[in-house]
């Protein structure tokens, strides 16, 4: 029995290996670097399953660590948040006229 993700969302538990992305540069670096048709199979797996994942997760106390399963849901809903705008917004993975552009982050 696999426990990539919480029984309730087993059938989503193909896309954890490539899409349950914990670091929010590798989400973006992700996205740009995957062509529509991968963004938009991603998109349209998770987004029917987005607003009960976010149910599920909210009955964790977000000040102690998520059990692993769990964990790898948020992480897919984080990278459906990344690539939303992509299949929303833009069409494309990139954010238009950025070139070849990517985007970091310094703390």
């Amino acid at each position: 029995m696999s426990t990539l993700l919480p029984g309730k969302f087993a059938q989503l538990e193909h896309l954890v290996a490539e899409w349950a992305i914990e670091d929010g540069h590798a989400r973006y670096v992700k996205r740009v670097n995957s062509s529509m048709e991968q963004i938009r199979a991603f998109y349209d797996e998770i987004f029917p399953h987005a607003e009960s994942a976010v149910a599920y997760l909210d009955q964790f106390d977000y000040q102690q660590p998520l059990p692993a399963d769990a964990a790898n849901l948020r992480n897919l809903l984080y990278s459906l948040i990344t690539v939303s705008l992509a299949v929303e917004l833009w069409k494309q993975p990139r954010v238009k006229h950025s070139a070849r552009t990517i985007l970091t982050r310094l703390s």
